[in-house]
């Protein structure tokens, strides 16, 4: 069942289909919080379903069958992969539970050459289920190389008759512009506020969002809801409205990705991170002995990602409430209770804000004790506070 917010777009791809004017290639383009994945693989159900109507799938035909298996014989998905997920064949599957349920990578994963040319052999291939064509998705289109665009460049250029590519990447920027202008662009647009939060803090959205195969064992189903619920320390707390706008400030408002992390209760870790910037400001003005070591260690609660879009945002959001913008619309300045940080020189802010991107370029092969100098220096750019402000 797709999300409401992605509807319009999935009833403008059946109209489509319907009227006999599809192309053979799609980009859907957005934060991947939005859930364009979920949107491809509807859009593939309903392209290879047997008898697809105006109001959907089947459901009961052999393809629509093998969509709840999770596994189609003519649709694959090409991965981004790392080193070791492509030498272990996962870099391009028939198994479609990577578009729902992915773990992430430590390592930096990128679509491959190889993988592009699979693509290419795939698609010249006959149908074998008897449905419509043949279906690929590619997932991190953002993440190809030129030499991977280059590799499906003559696919895109000449597409085999009955076939159907939907690539998903978080920007079209990202990719080259052959491969745009060959391309219908579905670009996802950001979701209410509104819409968002009644998700976030609607009791039967307070789960994890697991998918089953159909003809799986129970059990292993049983199984995999214990552990996903276990993992889920945010549940823990009460998700309420300051802490799903809290959770959406830090995922770009997208639903998706801040509902993963209330579950994870990183958006209390993040507050706590608020907490201690403003203590540490308000006690030190960047003058004391503290070192900013209740900053760091309430930072080490986070990932490396995540500690970068918090200190980005918080420092937005302070420059955003030094020019009368309500705190209303600036959850962390508001939760956080963050609103003395106003009183930082501009200067201070945009400092801070430079010397970010020197943590989020930090290299892995940079010592361990380099990464709490560099918070150090960030907090030293922030502060001080007039004297008058501190506690």
């Amino acid at each position: 069942m797709l999300h409401a917010w992605l509807q319009p777009y999935y009833e403008q791809f059946v109209n489509t289909l319907l009227q006999g004017r599809l192309p053979n290639s799609i980009i859907i383009s957005g934060h991947e919080g939005l859930g364009g994945n979920a949107l491809a693989l509807e859009m593939a159900r309903f392209y290879l379903c047997h008898e697809p109507s105006a109001s959907g799938p089947c459901g009961h035909c052999a393809s629509c069958q093998a969509f709840m298996r999770l596994n189609h014989p003519d649709l694959r998905v090409a991965y981004s992969s790392n080193a070791e997920e492509a030498s272990n064949d996962l870099d391009f599957t028939a198994d479609l539970m990577g578009l729902l349920q992915r773990k992430e990578s430590t390592t930096r994963r990128s679509l491959r050459v190889d993988t592009m040319r699979q693509i290419t052999d795939f698609l010249s291939q006959s149908a074998v289920s008897g449905g419509r064509g043949k279906v690929v998705i590619v997932e991190g289109a953002h993440l190809m190389s030129e030499g991977a665009a280059n590799a499906i460049l003559k696919t895109f250029e000449e597409p085999n008759e009955h076939t159907l590519i939907i690539m998903l990447s978080n920007s079209l920027e990202s990719l080259l512009p052959t491969i745009l202008s060959r391309a219908t662009k579905i670009v996802l647009r950001d979701v209410p506020l509104e819409q968002s939060l009644s998700f976030l803090l609607d009791p039967q959205n307070q789960r994890p969002l697991l998918v089953h195969r159909l003809y799986g064992e129970e059990s292993a189903a049983v199984a995999a809801e214990q552990d996903a619920m276990a993992s889920c320390e945010g549940l823990q707390t009460p998700i309420n409205q300051p802490r799903a706008e809290v959770a959406l400030a830090l995922n770009s408002y997208a639903p998706l990705s801040a509902h993963k992390m209330l579950l994870l209760g990183d958006d209390l870790k993040a507050m706590a991170v608020v907490t201690a910037i403003v203590q540490y400001v308000q006690s030190q003005g960047g003058r004391g002995n503290d070192h900013g070591i209740g900053v760091i260690e309430a930072l080490k609660t986070l990932n490396k990602p995540l500690q970068s879009r918090l200190l980005s945002e918080l420092i937005l959001e302070v420059v955003k409430y030094k020019a009368y913008v309500s705190e209303d619309e600036l959850p962390l300045v508001r939760y956080g209770q963050a609103q003395v940080l106003q009183y930082l020189p501009l200067e201070h802010l945009f400092d801070a804000m430079d010397k970010l991107r020197f943590i989020e370029e930090r290299s892995p092969l940079v010592p361990s004790r380099a990464p709490i100098a560099l918070v150090r220096a960030w907090l030293k750019a922030l502060c001080t506070l007039p004297q008058q402000y501190r506690s």
